[in-house]
């Protein structure tokens, strides 16, 4: 938990200078991955690591990403998702195999200061999934 704090203030305070967004941007954007999950994901110090199967060659893999912010994506992924994150882009895709809040995929993009979850900032999807648990018990 302190490691998650820890990279929060890194990251509000850091950004606040040009040169450290511009490092962040290129930090975010260097790691890739493409691997189908076996296990859920963990972080452990300063790697996101990934358990499964490499689509492409259906080999067993174990992938590991810078952790720092890919924290945000633990709570999107289970079993059997496919994580993509290609080289260049600061978005990790959770692909998933069952639908979650009526989405079968996630887009979690690093910002300077922040995240966005399929393009809304993290106060903003907070407010949708209250809404959407909300809307699922008055429905039932």
């Amino acid at each position: 938990m302190k490691a998650i704090y820890s990279v929060l203030l890194l990251l509000t305070f850091g950004c606040n200078d040009p040169n450290r967004c511009e490092e962040t941007k290129q930090y975010a954007e260097s790691p890739e991955a493409n691997i189908i999950l076996l296990k859920e994901p963990k972080i452990k110090y300063k790697d996101f690591i990934l358990i499964g199967v490499d689509p492409i060659t259906k080999r067993d893999t174990v992938q590991l990403l810078p952790g720092r912010w890919f924290f945000q994506v633990t709570s999107f992924c289970d079993i059997g998702d496919t994580i993509v994150k290609r080289k260049g882009i600061p978005i990790i895709e959770v692909h998933k195999t069952k639908m979650k809040y009526d989405t079968t995929r996630f887009d979690i993009e690093a910002t300077c200061d922040s995240y966005l979850i399929n393009g809304k900032t993290i106060r903003r999807w907070k407010e949708l999934l209250e809404s959407y648990d909300n809307n699922k018990h008055h429905s039932q």
